[in-house]
C-alpha cells in the first residue's frame, strides 16, 4: 500500500510540474534563458530612472530580475512553470535579491499597466498574441524589450545586435 501511495504521489508531483512547462511551451513560451550580456545590453541603453517597474514575462532563471534590481528598478517577474519558477526564487535568493515580485502564474491573465519596462525572450506566436494586450494596457512612454524576435507591424525605437539568435527590439509605447 505504502509503495502506491508513493507512486501516486510522484505521478502527481510529476504532472504538477510537466503540464504547465509543457502548456507554456505550446503558448510560446518555452524554456529559453536570455543571456546575461543580453541582458545587461538592453538595460545599458534604456532610458531609466530608479524606481521603475521592470516586469519580464517568462522569467526563467530571473537573470534579467537580478540586473535590474542591481539598477534599483521594481522587478516583476511571471512563470508558469513551478519548476522554473522555483529555480529563479534560488537564484534571486543565491545573488541576494530580497525586493523582487515572482509569481507563478500565467503572464497572458497579468495585468500590465503599471509596467515601465516589459522584458520579453518570447516566440513570435506569442508576441503576436501580445501585441493588442500592450497596446491596450501599457501606457505611454513603456518600454517593450523583446530579445531575438520582432513585434511585427510595430516600429522599433532601437535594434542592438548580439550574440546569437541575434537582436534586441526594444519599443517605446505612444
Amino acid at each position: 500500500m505504502a509503495e502506491i501511495l508513493l507512486a501516486i504521489s510522484i505521478l502527481i508531483i510529476v504532472l504538477v510540474i510537466t503540464i504547465p512547462t509543457l502548456y507554456g511551451f505550446l503558448t510560446g513560451a518555452p524554456i529559453l534563458f536570455s543571456p546575461k550580456k543580453v541582458i545587461g545590453d538592453a538595460l545599458k541603453v534604456i532610458r531609466f530612472e530608479k524606481g521603475e517597474n521592470f516586469y519580464d514575462l517568462g522569467m526563467g532563471s530571473g537573470r534579467s530580475l537580478i540586473a535590474a534590481d542591481r539598477l534599483e528598478l521594481n522587478a516583476t517577474g511571471f512563470e508558469l512553470s513551478p519548476l522554473i519558477y522555483w529555480f529563479a526564487k534560488f537564484n534571486l535568493f543565491i545573488n541576494g535579491v530580497k525586493k523582487a515580485n515572482l509569481y507563478l502564474c500565467n503572464f497572458y491573465h497579468q495585468d500590465l499597466s503599471n509596467a515601465d519596462i516589459v522584458f520579453c525572450f518570447l516566440t513570435p506566436p506569442a508576441m503576436e498574441r501580445l501585441k493588442p494586450k500592450f497596446e491596450k494596457e501599457l501606457k505611454s512612454g513603456a518600454r517593450v524589450v523583446s530579445y531575438a524576435f520582432k513585434i511585427k507591424g510595430w516600429e522599433e525605437y532601437q535594434v542592438l545586435d548580439c550574440a546569437p539568435p541575434g537582436k534586441i527590439y526594444i519599443y517605446v509605447m505612444e
